[in-house]
C-alpha cells in the first residue's frame, strides 16, 4: 500500500493549527509507534509522515474536548486536493488526487485498526514501563532468596543433598507463586486503555 505522506506544514494548514503543534503530535505518535512510516532529511528530521497514523493517533489519544484541530474519523474525512508530497496539482486534476488521497487514507486507517485489533499496535512507551515496573518486582523476589540460608544450611545438617534439593523445590515453588501473585496484581491494577495525550501532561 502506497501511504499518503504529508509534511508537518500541510497538516498544519489543514487542521488551521501551528506547525510546532502538529510537531508535537508528530513526536509522540513516533515515539508511540516507530513503525510509523516517515521520510526524515539528512539530519534526521521529519520531511513527511504518514497522514493515516497521524489521523488515526489523534483519534485515539487526543481528547476532542481539548483538541485544537478537528479529530478526523475518516469516514467523512475529506482531503485537500491542492497538493500531494510537495507537488503542486494542477486544476484539472486536483479532484481526482483528492478523491485518490481520500480513499487511501481510508485503506491505511483500516489497516491500523486491523492491526490494532490483531494485537500488532501497542504503544512502546507504555510498554516499556511496563516491562520496568515488571522487572522490579520480580527482582525484588529473587533478592530476598539469600533469607533461606539458615533454612539451606538446616536442611544439609539434616538430610545432606537429598534434603537440600527437596527445600529448594520448595523454595522454587514458593518464589513461582509469589511472582504470580505480583503479576497479577499489576495487571489488576493497569488501566483497560491508555490515557488520552492533555490528560497525561495535566
Amino acid at each position: 500500500m502506497s501511504d499518503v505522506m504529508w509534511s508537518i506544514a500541510q497538516i498544519a494548514v489543514r487542521d488551521a493549527v501551528s506547525k510546532a503543534a502538529v510537531s508535537k503530535t508528530v513526536k509522540k505518535l513516533l515515539d508511540a509507534r516507530p513503525e510509523t512510516p516517515v521520510e526524515r532529511g539528512g539530519q534526521g528530521q521529519v520531511l513527511r509522515i504518514s497522514l493515516a497514523h497521524y489521523d488515526e493517533f489523534r483519534q485515539r489519544f487526543v481528547n476532542p474536548a481539548k483538541a485544537t484541530a478537528p479529530i478526523r474519523a475518516g469516514d467523512d474525512d475529506q482531503v485537500s486536493g491542492r497538493s500531494t508530497g510537495g507537488r503542486p496539482l494542477r486544476d484539472e486534476d486536483s479532484f481526482d488526487e483528492a478523491r485518490r488521497q481520500s480513499e487511501w487514507l481510508k485503506v491505511g486507517r483500516e489497516k491500523i485498526r486491523h492491526q490494532e485489533e490483531c494485537g500488532q499496535l501497542i504503544r512502546r512507551d507504555r510498554t516499556e514501563d511496563a516491562i520496568k515496573e515488571i522487572g522490579a518486582k520480580l527482582l525484588a523476589i529473587i533478592r530476598r532468596l539469600p533469607n533461606q540460608a539458615d533454612a539451606v544450611a538446616l536442611a544439609v545438617s539434616k538430610e545432606g543433598v537429598h534434603g537440600v534439593r527437596v527445600l529448594l523445590r520448595q523454595i522454587a515453588f514458593e518464589i513461582g507463586n509469589q511472582m504470580a501473585d505480583e503479576l497479577e496484581a499489576i495487571a489488576a491494577a493497569a488501566p483497560e486503555s491508555d490515557p488520552l495525550i492533555e490528560d497525561e501532561e495535566a
